[in-house]
């Protein structure tokens, strides 16, 4: 932050090019020396004309502050300004850890969930913090630190599996994890779905996280209400999903046969 401002720079090293701003304005000011004078009699009687063009001794005060003020305009938009940046969920330079529910019940919002990770992913990358993504389908894969662009990759490529996931098998990678890395933030994306070890899960984070700071994004299915109107066709049979929505009173779904 600049004065209480919310603007900070990608590349604040780069700001010390206004430092050479006094030496911009003394070559500015510079000027070739003087020709030297030769009397020549002739030269008299050119004194009576009148000048097309005057070209003063020395550049103007205010076109050497425009010339000054453009100079730093480009030294600072190098810097890559941040209008009211998004310094991580807490402001700080600890890597960032991504915790994401990708079992059949996150599948209804995945859109909104991949959004979500993408600004987590987005906002770490401008703090320069390493990000790593642990898919809940995934516990016997090793934890990796990763920076923002092959984290973005790795997050296209995942894809809602048709199973529960067990959330508590992550633990023990989780746990080496954060032993090797230390200090870290960690962001939960939940499907607020309990898959029957929910309370196993949450008590075993909360023993391996200690004083780490735990955001949790909660979004899952909507409950449904009632099934309706099945359709009972050759290939396949499609009901209708009597749901609480304002917006939406039913939704279509099909099952292969």
């Amino acid at each position: 932050m600049i004065a209480g401002l919310p603007l900070t720079f990608a590349e604040p090293l780069l700001r010390l090019g206004l430092l050479s701003l006094p030496v911009l304005w003394w070559l500015l000011r510079v000027m070739p020396p003087r020709p030297r004078r030769i009397e020549f009699p002739p030269t008299r009687l050119l004194f009576d004309i009148a000048p097309k063009e005057e070209t003063p001794s020395r550049t103007p005060w205010w076109l050497t502050l425009l010339r000054l003020a453009a100079a730093a305009l480009v030294i600072l938009a190098a810097a890559g300004p941040i209008w009211n940046p998004q310094t991580g969920l807490a402001g700080s330079k600890a890597p960032l850890m991504i915790l994401f529910d990708d079992g059949w019940s996150a599948a209804s919002n995945w859109d909104s969930r991949i959004k979500a990770a993408d600004e987590l992913i987005a906002n770490a990358d401008a703090d320069r913090r390493g990000i790593a993504l642990v898919p809940f389908s995934e516990p016997t894969r090793d934890i990796t630190m990763m920076p923002a662009g092959a984290a973005r990759v790795a997050l296209r490529q995942l894809v809602p599996k048709p199973y529960a996931v067990d959330r508590v098998d992550v633990l023990p990678a989780v746990e080496r994890f954060l032993k090797t890395t230390g200090d870290a933030e960690i962001a939960w994306l939940s499907d607020g779905v309990d898959s029957g070890r929910g309370a196993e899960f949450i008590e075993g984070l909360g023993k391996i996280l200690a004083d780490r700071t735990l955001t949790i994004f909660q979004g899952g299915v909507m409950s449904p209400l009632a099934l309706a109107a099945a359709e009972n066709a050759a290939a396949k049979m499609t009901v209708k999903v009597l749901r609480a929505d304002s917006g939406r009173s039913d939704q279509r779904i099909s099952a292969l046969t």
